[in-house]
């Protein structure tokens, strides 16, 4: 019996000595006491201030934001404030908005194109540095003000529409963890996407839909250029493979167009130094699927297909050295790392020219090869003009 109740009271002590681990959920932050940061936008304006606007979710809208411009539908708000720096725009906020600010859904970052040309690097410190913001949250470039741009998505699917866009495999997107490394690399240079809206008109109303219309191209944290048409197609094959590019062709001959687009791409860089000439060849791939043939063509034909291989292997190479000749010899942007691929191999001969790797950099010879395999031809070889 003695026996037992010892037991039972070593039970016991145990229970209470483990109950003074368990501390519960003493920091729970409720969702209705968030303010969650969807979007953000940074602008520069004038007296060398910073405006930041906040794409806000607030899930009991009965806590309202203040700030010097805001509008609201439903639980989304758009809150703008002016600060010395970005972080000092933050704290602000903090100081304004009675909820605790939740970065763990914000998406996107967009800078205003006056801002990039200024003092993008300066800016994205704040992001790099603290550990809030998701290393995985998309980096773009306004083609306007940021402000203007993020206001026109104030509504309820505000928080869906910017949690799709770095999965959609035809928009390109570059990460906040990407960025940081553009701009810490010996080369400082990098491409960031060119961020805009298209309206799409219905019965009733106008709807604002996000978009990516071009590259800006980034040196020494700030934008020194921006890309569009043939050049920022050509960035797409080397710096974007994950993004599905169409492409069209009218073929030698014949009175029509062929349309296709990539089902898989990839790229591939190899430095060479020989007798003091510094190479780099690099090697694109591709498989394409065929998505409109208004040419009397058979494309089912092996000897046709081959013919047509050849074309789009031709104009994709047009794109590429369109692209490749603006950075590296107008610009003198070393935007795809070259310095760094180059030290891998030659860590030497690199360490050498490093005080002179701009000079060097414009100097390289590229050679390029492309090859495309056009996987599906379609499901069907009807042809409608015959």
């Amino acid at each position: 019996m003695i026996k037992k109740h010892l037991s039972s009271l070593k039970i016991y002590f145990t229970l209470i000595l483990t109950s003074i681990f368990l501390s519960g959920c003493w920091d729970v932050m409720e969702v209705n006491d968030l303010a969650i940061v969807i979007a953000t936008g940074i602008d520069q304006i004038e007296d060398e201030q910073i405006e930041v606007t906040f794409l806000l979710y607030v899930p009991n809208p009965s806590g309202g934001a203040s700030g010097e411009e805001s509008g609201s539908s439903k639980n989304s708000y758009s809150v703008s404030i002016t600060g010395d720096t970005f972080s000092d725009a933050v704290m602000k906020l903090e100081s304004e908005v009675p909820r605790e600010i939740f970065w763990g859904h914000s998406n996107i970052f967009i800078f205003g194109s006056e801002l990039a040309k200024n003092e993008l690097g300066k800016q994205l410190d704040f992001l790099v540095r603290t550990g809030e913001p998701r290393e995985q949250a998309q980096i773009y470039i306004s083609q306007e003000k940021a402000k203007v741009e993020l206001n026109k998505f104030v509504n309820i699917n505000t928080a869906e529409l910017f949690s799709k866009i770095p999965k959609s495999r035809y928009l390109k997107s570059i990460t906040l963890k990407d960025t940081e490394e553009m701009l810490v690399n010996n080369s400082q240079a990098g491409l960031i996407p060119i961020s805009s809206t298209n309206s799409i008109k219905t019965s009733g109303d106008t709807i604002d839909s996000f978009a990516v219309k071009g590259s800006a191209i980034i040196y020494q944290g700030k934008m020194i250029s921006i890309i569009t048409g043939d050049k920022d197609i050509g960035s797409q094959w080397l710096l974007f493979p994950k993004t599905i590019i169409p492409i069209t062709i009218n073929p030698d001959g014949e009175n029509g167009k062929v349309t296709v687009e990539t089902s898989k791409k990839s790229s591939k860089v190899t430095p060479l130094i020989e007798k003091e000439k510094w190479i780099i060849k690099l090697k694109v791939k591709s498989d394409l699927v065929i998505l409109q043939n208004s040419t009397n063509l058979d494309i089912y034909n092996a000897t046709v297909k081959n013919e047509l291989e050849k074309e789009f292997s031709k104009k994709i190479k047009e794109d590429i050295e369109n692209f490749l000749n603006h950075i590296q010899k107008d610009l003198k942007a070393d935007v795809l790392q070259f310095y760094e691929v180059f030290h891998r191999s030659y860590p030497k001969e690199t360490d050498e020219i490093k005080g002179n790797w701009e000079e060097q950099y414009e100097n390289i010879e590229i050679s390029i090869q492309v090859e495309v395999n056009i996987k599906n031809p379609g499901v069907t070889n009807l042809n409608i003009k015959k």
